[in-house]
């Protein structure tokens, strides 16, 4: 079982999280839940009934490819109440399950502006960077000391 290990939002955006699985694991349920201090705290957000058919929850939902053996999870609307480490895995009854680890951080775009008037350049910072909201501010004045 392998995931991305990390993905990256911005608040009211979307990301999707790619789950790799091995040969074998096709019709078996696949799930995405908030990793507790065990397992899954609260039980899984959304998972597939063994289907290739996507399954929504709110604003959750997932596709089984079986063909690729992959499962695509999509988080839409995001909120940073959505950050954290959460699991992707495959449900095997009267074993422990599969999973990977994902940790989803959401944090606010990087905003720049300048005394030209013109509007604000909104930028994504890259993954893995930290979750701080610059804004960047030059005069004319200010140009010598860059």
């Amino acid at each position: 079982m392998t995931g991305p290990g990390s993905v990256h939002g911005l608040p009211g955006g979307s990301v999707a999280v790619r789950c790799q699985y091995e040969r074998g694991y096709e019709d078996y349920l696949k799930f995405w839940c908030r990793a507790g201090t065990v397992w899954c705290s609260s039980g899984h957000i959304v998972y597939t009934n063994g289907s290739e058919a996507e399954v929504t929850q709110g604003r959750v939902s997932i596709r089984d490819n079986h063909t690729q053996r992959v499962f695509t999870v999509t988080l839409e609307n995001l909120t940073l109440a959505d950050a954290g480490t959460h699991h992707c895995g495959v449900h095997r009854t009267l074993l422990p399950d599969l999973r990977a680890t994902v940790e989803v951080t959401i944090s606010p775009a990087i905003h720049t502006s300048t005394s030209t008037g013109r509007p604000p350049v909104t930028t994504e910072q890259p993954s893995g960077a930290a979750s701080t909201s610059i804004t960047l501010s030059i005069s004319s004045n200010d140009t010598h000391a860059l």
